[in-house]
């Protein structure tokens, strides 16, 4: 595999992440607005759904995170990391704001989920 071929490829598995851990976000805030019409049934496949979602987010943080913030993780869950940087005035506060304002908030059921605003 040329060097070209193998950046493209990290791209695309990068792309990929990206893609299945904001499906995991949007399955688990739609199970959270929906809660209270769960059965036992709904919920022998939610409860799964949850902990493969939660453990998609601290693996993104862990790896994809840190590449986009240039740190290390301080925090496990990527909403953690969002909430350190939101107030900052520089590069990683501007990242956290439209993380939050573009893919997170708008589809909390509370319409906040890290409070960017």
């Amino acid at each position: 595999m040329t060097p070209w071929q193998e950046l493209f490829f990290w791209i695309a598995v990068s792309l990929i992440f990206t893609f299945y851990t904001w499906g995991m976000y949007l399955a688990v805030m739609n199970l959270k607005a929906n809660k209270k019409k769960l059965n036992a049934i709904s919920k022998c496949f939610a409860y799964p759904l949850l902990y493969v979602g939660v453990t998609a987010d601290v693996l993104y943080n862990l790896t994809l995170g840190t590449i986009i913030f240039l740190e290390l993780p301080h925090q496990f869950l990527l909403t953690d990391r969002l909430e350190s940087h939101l107030k900052e005035p520089g590069w990683r506060g501007k990242v956290a704001r439209w993380f939050c304002r573009n893919l997170l908030d708008p589809f909390d059921p509370k319409g906040r989920h890290c409070d960017a605003d």
